[in-house]
């Protein structure tokens, strides 16, 4: 990693963290500067306001959840060809998420929150939402005859789940056994 992909890890890495310990209303460009060991003015030479900071925060968050879930499912891949249950049973395992169990899923509730009076971070999280369903859209075609159709079941179930999830009257197993079996009734 060479010294600018670290310095804008590094910003990125402290306004996540401001992000799901303070919440959006405590965030500020001074704030992530003095978390990040910068100057007010070296960060704005990166991102020139908080909404450029916030979508570039956005991007990072998808391409950490595709590197994720691409690893375990290569893993996976290489043990041996899985069927649609065991494929199935691992991505929703990675997508089913207590909202308060990471800093980055904490953070990505800020943002879809702030996004909802923001119009430029709006279309950044749209964005962001159009991607992933394309990108799993694809991922899951190697398993399934109608993608579409389970992209569009398990994605927006999965956002709910980080909002909900800890007080359904059925554990994350219980709800993955249940998913699986409706993706395969599909």
């Amino acid at each position: 990693m060479d010294k600018k992909e670290e310095r804008l890890n590094q910003i990125i890495v402290a306004t996540i963290d401001i992000l799901s310990k303070e919440g959006a209303d405590q965030l500020s460009m001074r704030k992530v500067a003095k978390a990040a060991n910068l100057s007010l003015s070296n960060l704005q030479y990166y991102y020139r306001d908080k909404n450029l900071l916030l979508i570039a925060t956005v991007e990072q968050y998808f391409q950490s959840c595709k590197v994720e879930v691409t690893h375990t499912l290569n893993a996976l891949k290489a043990e041996s060809t899985p069927s649609i249950e065991v494929f199935l049973e691992k991505l929703l395992n990675l997508l089913l998420l207590n909202g308060k169990s990471n800093n980055q899923t904490m953070m990505f509730q800020e943002i879809w929150a702030l996004s909802s009076r923001n119009d430029e971070l709006k279309q950044a999280v749209e964005t962001y939402y159009r991607n992933y369903c394309t990108w799993m859209v694809a991922l899951i075609a190697a398993f399934s005859k109608q993608p579409e159709e389970v992209v569009s079941l398990l994605v927006p179930y999965a956002e709910g789940y980080t909002i909900v999830g800890t007080v359904l009257p059925l554990n994350k197993e219980s709800i993955i056994k249940l998913l699986v079996k409706l993706v395969l009734k599909m």
